[in-house]
């Protein structure tokens, strides 16, 4: 008890250590049920195209609801998606009345200024009547934990069994198998009818395999300063070397069936506490709040201990601890009386930012990208200065154009000074990417920029 104790007093001095992180903390899913009101109802595509909405329908529905659609924007990007006029006659949507409608949220609009606000703003506005969340997804990026864990190689020390997780031990891993070592991608644990299921995974990984079509978080990144360059997706480390880093993020997507969450706290080492969170829109609606969400989904299922043994202090125990030859045969201390291992600092200084306008969602051009890789090559194998120098014009022509993949569209001084920061990074500037935006915006404040 008394190790216990003092363990607890040396994790408290810990985490609470001044230092500041900028956090890059999202909402990545938001999906929420909601009833039509009598009075405007049928909210169909039809409804919308007379208040004046751009529509885009599909020709089918989905296995819950016949009609689906969603409003875009003037270039055809996504606002909202909406499933409503459900199916009847089978006991799997019983509890659907024919005013029922799911509402989501493209995964684009969560990146960009206060997606929650736009959500009850368009709720409002067309007397939708809530009901529930049905799905909300926290999501958090980082490069390394608080602590300097690489995230690619605690994952491998969890699954050699250096560290064990305590609640929600349904995992499910993936990764690659090599002579040298299994390299894992990634951790998930619950199931999919569980009310929460955590994740943690390789996120540069998963764009790069999606064809980098998410240039929003890519975007969200280099604000964070996870990295410099978003065409390259490169970053300076401390000596000035050029690298890629690897973004890993740990995530956690709650049901509808969350409502009256459990938070589990400890008191002094000696209590626990339990408490009931409603799981409501406003719980999440700042950066705050969200980085306050993550912190009590983590404490209770993102949380790992320390493989410990007993300490026998007995002579019949020690006599046969003396006959085990391996640390597998031996008496395991019990989960919850092991050390934790800590991965976050939640007491911490944090910084948050968000994008008042993200790009939309897009992929490189094909034939851009074929191109760039062919010139780059014959670049190297000639030996024509000339020819040289035009290649290397033209190849950053490309680059000036890929970038605009990542610069959102607007006319806003915040826009602009986005915009202009983008640029800046990608030129070099080697400050942080906050700073440059703050200082663009005072130059803009006082009409010292065009």
């Amino acid at each position: 008890m008394q190790i216990q104790r003092s363990f607890l007093v040396r994790y408290q001095q810990i985490t609470m250590r001044d230092e500041t992180f900028t956090r890059c903390v999202n909402i990545d899913w938001l999906e929420v049920y909601v009833l039509e009101s009598n009075d405007r109802y049928p909210c169909n595509a039809d409804y919308f195209r007379r208040q004046g909405y751009l529509v885009k329908e599909r020709d089918y529905g989905t296995r819950v609801y016949k009609e689906m659609f969603e409003i875009v924007d003037e270039m055809n990007n996504p606002l909202l998606e909406i499933r409503r006029n459900p199916a009847s006659g089978a006991s799997e949507f019983h509890g659907l009345s024919e005013l029922s409608s799911h509402i989501r949220l493209p995964n684009w609009m969560l990146y960009q200024g206060n997606p929650i606000d736009f959500l009850r703003e368009f709720l409002i506005k067309h007397d939708y009547i809530f009901k529930r969340i049905y799905r909300i997804d926290i999501a958090y990026d980082f490069e390394k934990f608080d602590t300097g864990d690489k995230p690619a190689r605690f994952a491998r020390r969890y699954l050699e069994g250096q560290y064990r997780k305590i609640n929600q031990c349904k995992l499910a891993a993936y990764g690659m198998d090599s002579w040298s070592q299994c390299e894992w991608q990634s951790l998930s644990w619950g199931s999919r009818t569980s009310m929460v299921s955590t994740k943690l995974y390789n996120k540069t990984l998963e764009l790069a395999e999606a064809k980098n079509s998410k240039p929003y978080i890519v975007t969200s990144w280099m604000i964070h300063g996870l990295i410099d360059n978003p065409c390259s997706m490169t970053k300076k480390d401390t000596k000035g070397n050029l690298y890629k880093p690897e973004i890993w993020r740990v995530e956690f997507s709650m049901k509808s069936a969350a409502d009256g969450w459990i938070v589990i706290e400890m008191q002094n080492g000696k209590k626990v506490r339990k408490q009931t969170i409603p799981h409501r829109l406003d719980m999440f609606d700042t950066k705050d709040k969200l980085w306050q969400r993550f912190q009590d989904l983590a404490y209770h299922y993102f949380r790992f201990k320390h493989r410990e043994y007993l300490n026998t202090s007995n002579a019949i125990a020690n006599i046969a601890l003396a006959t085990v030859n391996s640390d597998s045969e031996r008496p395991l201390q019990r989960k919850d009386r092991c050390r934790d291992k800590v991965l976050f600092y939640w007491d911490a200084h944090h910084v948050f930012t968000q994008l008042s306008t993200a790009p939309a969602p897009s992929k490189p051009k094909h034939t851009d990208d074929i191109l760039r890789r062919r010139l780059a090559q014959y670049r190297q194998e000639t030996s024509d200065m000339k020819v040289r120098e035009a290649c290397d014009i033209i190849l950053k022509r490309l680059e000036n154009f890929e970038t605009l993949r990542f610069i959102p569209l607007g006319d806003n001084k915040a826009v602009k000074a986005l915009q202009m920061a983008l640029m800046a990074k990608i030129g070099g500037d080697e400050r942080d990417a906050l700073a440059i935006i703050e200082e663009i915006k005072q130059l803009l404040d006082n009409d010292m920029l065009l």
